[in-house]
């Protein structure tokens, strides 16, 4: 699991937590694009620095992210890590804001060689046609289920059974 910047390596954890109890697979790890405006550059992409922290080489990832719109963190996301020996690279973002017709970040990330597929949510009504390698993923049955659970007091975090940080919010 691959956080796309800081504030999604809560997110890739979980990630990580549940592709563990689901699979069996304890060596599933955590890695980061760090994005700082340093003058230690690996990489610079739009006046930000950006550098890998951890080891992908040989492995399949996937790197997580909450909304991709205009791409560009994605799309350096995913050439980092490639660039850095993962043996595959597939991508996830919550919220898919493509529906704008002069949006072209569906074709930039059709264009991605290394990229397997970058899946996406519904969560946003898209009417255009997506290229193959940006797919959707319906989260009806996750509302259903979690309208039903809330409706007769039942625990919606124990939904995938995976553990949630309690938090002070």
């Amino acid at each position: 699991m691959v956080a796309a910047h800081e504030n999604q390596v809560f997110r890739a954890n979980g990630f990580r937590n549940a592709l563990q109890k689901l699979s069996g697979n304890d060596d599933i790890r955590v890695a980061l694009v760090s994005n700082t405006n340093a003058d230690n550059v690996h990489e610079n992409v739009g006046g930000v620095t950006s550098t890998l922290v951890g080891d992908v080489e040989g492995r399949k990832c996937i790197i997580v992210d909450d909304i991709i719109n205009t791409g560009g963190t994605m799309r350096s996301a995913i050439e980092m890590v490639n660039g850095a020996g993962a043996s595959e690279v597939y991508a996830w973002a919550t919220h898919g804001v493509l529906h704008l017709p002069q949006n072209d970040v569906p074709q930039k990330i059709q264009e991605m060689d290394c990229l397997k597929y970058l899946l996406i949510s519904n969560s946003v009504a898209i009417d255009r046609e997506l290229p193959g390698k940006i797919r959707k993923l319906s989260i009806a049955p996750l509302l259903a289920e979690s309208v039903v659970r809330a409706l007769h007091s039942d625990s919606i975090s124990t939904m995938l059974n995976v553990k949630v940080p309690k938090s002070d919010k």
